[in-house]
């Protein structure tokens, strides 16, 4: 019985090992593996905590070591020590049991995250950039208009406003893409009377910049047609004008990011406000001012006093 018993132990426990070294011989063969080495530890360890009764003495093996013991229950021992090993034994399947899901079983699959999104950021990036290019664009307008400005200057000055209106137009496609599918939705902005602030911020902006570009425009005409003559230096009256208006736009556009945050956050929302209330004050804004500012650019006349503001 007790050779049994050894034999039967000594089969256990090579199982176990063999189990317990499965991710180590794996990744000794050069196979990849997406389990952590603390997962072979963590089997390591459980394989050594559920073999460890095994190793222990015996029931009864105590009891041997005493004299009178050996002389009067030697039967007994072996049957302790028979138990033990029994017991033993039985634990050692349950803890291979246990371990075998652990060492052989699938990694989960990472999150990939929603690809879904990336196009509304995307829309938002740009919505962004066109805003900034906006400013950097206006900036330079405003550190370059002069009195008596040379033809590199105003070159310069015509490549910001070339510059400023396509970034004026991503900024309205953008947030034409946000307002009716990538952002919080139509429903929202329709009742929200900030947005419509915003757009009307915009409208100035917008129909300000029409006396620049008419101006520009009729400048870089005017010397083409001069030819080698030239075309005579931008007067102090005309730059003060164009100084002017930058600065309203540059005011504007400054001001939408402000807009921005409180109408992301539903400042003023009211459920009650009609659309054609809030949008009427933005088209009035661009169709009245950028008919004003395209007339102005058109007639416009160096002896003549500088119009009011």
């Amino acid at each position: 019985k007790m050779a049994q018993a050894s034999s039967a132990r000594t089969v256990r426990e090579r199982e176990a090992l063999t189990i317990a070294m499965l991710p180590t011989r794996r990744l000794a063969r050069g196979r990849r593996s997406t389990r952590s080495p603390f997962l072979v530890l963590t089997a390591l360890a459980a394989a050594a905590a559920a073999l460890g009764p095994a190793f222990l003495p015996a029931p009864g093996a105590a009891a041997r070591q005493s004299g009178a013991e050996v002389a009067a229950g030697t039967a007994v021992g072996e049957a302790g020590q028979a138990r033990g090993w029994a017991e033993a034994g039985a634990r050692t399947p349950l803890a291979a049991s246990a371990l075998l899901p652990l060492l052989i079983s699938t990694p989960a699959i990472a999150d990939t995250g929603d690809f879904g999104e990336i196009p509304g950021a995307l829309v938002a990036y740009g919505h962004y950039l066109s805003l900034v290019l906006s400013t950097g664009c206006l900036t330079v307008e405003r550190l370059t208009v002069k009195p008596g400005m040379t033809e590199e200057e105003e070159s310069r000055f015509a490549a910001a406003d070339a510059v400023y209106g396509v970034s004026g137009l991503l900024v309205v496609v953008t947030g034409y893409l946000r307002v009716t599918q990538y952002g919080k939705g139509w429903d929202f902005y329709q009742h929200e009377p900030i947005f419509w602030l915003k757009l009307t911020l915009l409208a100035i902006a917008g129909a300000a910049s029409f006396f620049i570009t008419a101006i520009v425009v009729k400048r870089a005409l005017a010397r083409k047609d001069a030819g080698a003559a030239g075309l005579a230096p931008m007067s102090e009256k005309l730059a003060a004008r164009m100084t002017s208006i930058i600065n309203a736009e540059l005011l504007a556009i400054c001001s939408i990011p402000l807009t921005a945050s409180l109408m992301a956050r539903g400042v003023g929302y009211a459920e009650s406000l009609p659309w054609q209330a809030g949008a009427a004050p933005a088209l009035l804004a661009l169709g009245g001012l950028g008919f004003k500012y395209i007339k102005e650019a058109l007639d416009w006349k160096e002896d003549e006093p500088l119009p009011s503001r």
